[in-house]
């Protein structure tokens, strides 16, 4: 599925087109930071790999809600969150399904989700970025998906490299996705297109000289 994830300042967008935009990137920011991790030979295997993608996820769903939470209005943030986490899930869902085979993964992303908003809410940011102990809590997550010869290093990298990385890369998405003219409802973007006057109805601003045919015909020659 391909989706657009930057779009023109003047544009108008909704809660659900930006956290769609926004789960495509968390899902590419994720992929290529396990082509991280196997770069630099953590061994993450084939059962490890979703566990792994799962606390990503949650990692940068959190990260999104702290980074609007000064850019949105309290029912705007909390509109783009659900619709973020489901939109994850759905990614998570189709990609397990395809490569480990039926399951409900649907809901298991979202019951990791649930428990992770409520531990992520005892740390903080700071200076605009997670701090150590967000990050530590992260890693730690991860830990606990690696292989017993790996779980001693993760932690170090994910705070120290992986972590920061992430958080960057989805940060300029973020500034790039809500910095538009407006930011409505689905129900009022439709609204709007029904209220839109076609170009060809609408009224000329125009203020040219009249055009006369001076041809002793009755066609421009």
């Amino acid at each position: 599925m391909r989706v657009k994830s930057t779009w023109h300042k003047s544009q108008v967008k909704t809660i659900d087109d930006i956290a769609g935009a926004l789960a495509f990137n968390s899902w590419r920011i994720t992929k290529n930071q396990l082509e991280d991790l196997i770069n630099e030979a953590f061994v993450i295997e084939k059962a490890q790999v979703f566990d792994v993608i799962r606390e990503y996820m949650c990692y940068l769903i959190q990260c999104v809600d702290r980074l609007t939470f000064d850019v949105l209005d309290t029912k705007q943030r909390q509109e783009l969150i659900i619709a973020l986490a489901k939109q994850s899930a759905d990614y998570y869902h189709e990609n397990k399904q395809e490569r480990i085979g039926p399951g409900d993964h649907w809901q298991e992303f979202i019951q990791t989700y649930n428990a992770r908003s409520q531990d992520y809410s005892d740390y903080e940011f700071k200076d605009g970025e997670p701090n150590y102990l967000f990050m530590r809590y992260f890693a730690e997550k991860v830990q606990k998906s690696m292989t017993d010869a790996d779980e001693k290093w993760i932690v170090q990298q994910i705070c120290e490299i992986q972590a920061p990385k992430a958080f960057k890369a989805l940060n300029k998405s973020v500034q790039q996705l809500v910095s538009v003219e407006s930011i409505v409802s689905t129900k009022e973007k439709i609204k709007r297109k029904e209220n839109k006057v076609p170009r060809s109805k609408r009224k000329s601003t125009r203020q040219d000289t009249p055009l006369k045919n001076t041809s002793s015909s009755d066609h421009i020659t």
